[in-house]
């Protein structure tokens, strides 16, 4: 696939809004073939750089994975925009957006109705993503979330959406509610207390799971049925119609000639593109 518009990775920006948010070192894309047009407007592109292989950076220190492959390829696409990509912490996305300082996040943003409430979401999904009950290899006794009542069950902090789905759980289940356990660790961390009893389970992607067995040995397992079964979209600040219809258009052009489903193999191993009903 030929490659794209030059991307600009900078430091991320400072925002003030209650609080400051400490963005990630200077990072350069490639020069690409198309040349830039003067006349291109500059969309501040919101990601991560420690959630691979989405977005992270690489034993050069180059900011690389699936995300950044896609957006390389919608902007390709658009001539009329310029992305500048920035690196956040995945939790300060949404705060750039509530800013003005970010104009499009890409970090694997799935959709629920806290968020869709302060944000416009695009209407083209890029990435499957379903979600399941997690344990220790050695666990025979839990076998979907119901089976968790009462144990303490992980989930990231910082707005995850898996965090937001448990706490639903909790509401939908007063009587049998899961114990939530709010923390950040290693993957290595993670499945450590995992087999140490320190969490009785968490909640994963299927493909992550395979990924830490392949990693760190077959440690881990899913169990039952899923947990989520949800897409991955763009998130924008309302009132950017105009650039999300625009990213959209794009995506539907990489859906259609095979470009995401590429990029989906190349980067994550399998294709987890979204297919049209």
């Amino acid at each position: 696939m030929k490659e794209g518009k030059k991307l600009l990775i900078t430091t991320g920006l400072l925002l003030t809004i209650m609080l400051t948010v400490a963005c990630g070192k200077k990072e350069q894309a490639e020069e690409t073939s198309s040349g830039n047009n003067p006349d291109a407007k500059t969309i501040v592109v919101g990601t991560g750089s420690s959630y691979e292989p989405y977005c992270y950076l690489d034993e050069n220190g180059k900011l690389t994975g699936y995300e950044i492959a896609v957006l390389n390829a919608v902007d390709e696409l658009l001539p009329q925009y310029k992305f500048d990509i920035q690196i956040f912490e995945f939790k300060n996305i949404a705060v750039g957006i509530d800013a003005g300082q970010i104009d499009l996040g890409a970090h694997q943003f799935e959709e629920n109705d806290e968020r869709k409430e302060k944000y416009l979401f695009s209407e083209e999904a890029y990435t499957t993503y379903d979600n399941y009950v997690t344990v220790a290899i050695d666990r025979n006794d839990i076998n979907g979330i119901d089976d968790l009542a009462g144990k303490k069950v992980k989930a990231s902090t910082g707005g995850n959406n898996v965090a937001y789905n448990l706490e639903k759980y909790n509401e939908k289940h007063p009587d049998a509610p899961l114990d939530i356990i709010y923390s950040s660790e290693t993957t290595e961390q993670l499945i450590s207390n995992l087999e140490n009893g320190t969490y009785d389970g968490t909640v994963l992607l299927d493909r992550n799971v395979e990924r830490y067995n392949e990693q760190y040995g077959k440690r881990l397992k899913i169990v039952g049925k899923p947990f989520t079964n949800s897409n991955t979209y763009y998130l924008y600040p309302k009132g950017a119609a105009e650039l999300q219809k625009a990213v959209d258009g794009a995506l539907r052009k990489l859906k259609k000639d095979g470009t995401l489903a590429e990029l989906s193999i190349k980067y994550i191993g399998k294709d987890y593109t979204p297919k049209d009903e």
